[in-house]
């Protein structure tokens, strides 16, 4: 997979088939760093979703792209507001919205919509 590093809070997302992990920095200021790769957890999930339909309807998904943005939040400090933009020119216009129901049924999607209990345990 191919990820553009556009800013520190924009990343696209390119030729999933491809092997391995390729971050090209389109900032020089950027890093790839920990909430990067939550963002890339977020659309590799969504990514397998969409392969699968894809297998389903017997389209290709080899053109597809996905781009993320967020913004942060106060009190505590997060990530507040994420948008993913997909695209996907061999979708047939009769699937799109069949396609953006699957996008939605990532499991990281679920997980940030019903947060888990989360337990934080520091040991000396």
């Amino acid at each position: 997979m191919k990820i553009l590093l556009h800013t520190e809070e924009d990343l696209e997302f390119q030729s999933f088939d491809q092997p391995g992990l390729e971050v090209e920095p389109r900032d020089p200021d950027a890093h790839y760093s920990a909430l990067q790769m939550f963002a890339t957890s977020v659309a590799l999930c969504t990514y397998s979703v969409l392969a699968s339909y894809a297998d389903t309807i017997d389209v290709s998904d080899a053109d597809m792209t996905m781009r993320i943005k967020w913004s942060y939040a106060d009190d505590p400090f997060r990530i507040g507001h994420m948008d993913m933009d997909i695209r996907w020119p061999g979708v047939p216009d009769s699937r799109i919205k069949a396609a953006r129901a699957a996008a939605n049924h990532c499991t990281l999607h679920h997980t940030l919509e019903q947060p888990p209990e989360f337990v934080t345990r520091v040991h000396g």
